[in-house]
């Protein structure tokens, strides 16, 4: 049975959270995040380390960037996707291993007591800061993590104002996959978008479903998705307050320029 109730993503070890990774692989094939792994390398090999990953889910770039020799310890607030990320740490070398560390913290006030040289927020974490005052708080622990000269990049999707009007219904989304671990087929199924465009907040409730060979459901559970759009004049303004600059902006991950309804990929760094 579904959860009658939705619960917020990634807060109990259960089907939603375990197909994490094979979700990620559905949706950024071919999106404007494609290649985010190999930018944040890119950068990290730049800047040398050591890396924190805010938001870092189930380990999915922070086990890359540790496996190129940087030091990198990754934060997020979700108990069981911490879980999945020692799991992917337990298959490391045990050299790369000793290179990665997850910490469970909330990205809007936490203190490691060291800096770091590059600090990545992938994956649009930065929008489940769902006010003005959370974005701030957010980008104040960021800050001071960041060393002198250290770079902070940041992902965000563009809205499509389309998309973004109090009665804007997007198109169904059904998607299958394979589970990970039991093989089965599962399905991805969009129930409801509700938009306040007033806070600039979206509401999604997501019912993912296991099927056994039959098509019969073995276990299903409804998830809710809270994001905050941002505009990208808007998200000038915010980092200039936070006390950074901007050293570029791209539309992807593969150093296009700024784009309506794209990317917004943010490299900064704070003010001198």
């Amino acid at each position: 049975m579904a959860s009658p109730n939705p619960q917020p993503f990634y807060s109990s070890d259960d089907l939603g959270t375990e197909v994490y990774d094979a979700v990620a692989d559905l949706h950024i094939a071919g999106s404007p995040v494609e290649g985010d792994v190999e930018f944040f390398r890119l950068l990290a090999r730049e800047t040398a380390g050591p890396v924190l990953e805010v938001g870092c889910g189930t380990g999915r770039v922070a086990a890359a960037l540790a496996g190129d020799g940087l030091e990198v310890v990754g934060v997020d607030l979700s108990g069981p996707m911490l879980r999945l990320a020692e799991r992917r740490r337990a298959t490391l070398p045990a050299e790369v291993a000793a290179r990665l560390e997850f910490v469970e913290a909330d990205m809007t006030d936490f203190d490691l007591g060291r800096t770091f040289a590059l600090i990545a927020v992938p994956s649009r974490v930065f929008q489940f800061a769902l006010a003005p005052e959370t974005q701030r708080a957010t980008l104040a622990s960021m800050r001071r993590h960041l060393a002198p000269h250290g770079r902070l990049v940041l992902d965000l999707f563009d809205p499509r104002l389309d998309l973004c009007l109090p009665d804007a219904v997007p198109p169904p989304s059904v998607e299958t996959f394979r589970h990970p671990a039991t093989g089965n087929e599962v399905r991805l199924e969009r129930l409801s978008r509700v938009n306040d465009a007033l806070n600039q907040v979206l509401d999604e409730v997501w019912q993912t479903t296991e099927l056994d060979a039959a098509g019969q459901r073995i276990r299903s559970v409804r998830e809710r998705l809270s994001l905050r759009w941002t505009y990208r004049w808007e998200m000038h303004h915010l980092l200039e307050l936070a006390g950074f600059e901007v050293v570029a902006e791209y539309g992807d991950f593969k150093g296009s320029p700024p784009a309506y309804g794209r990317e917004q990929v943010w490299v900064v760094r704070t003010l001198a």
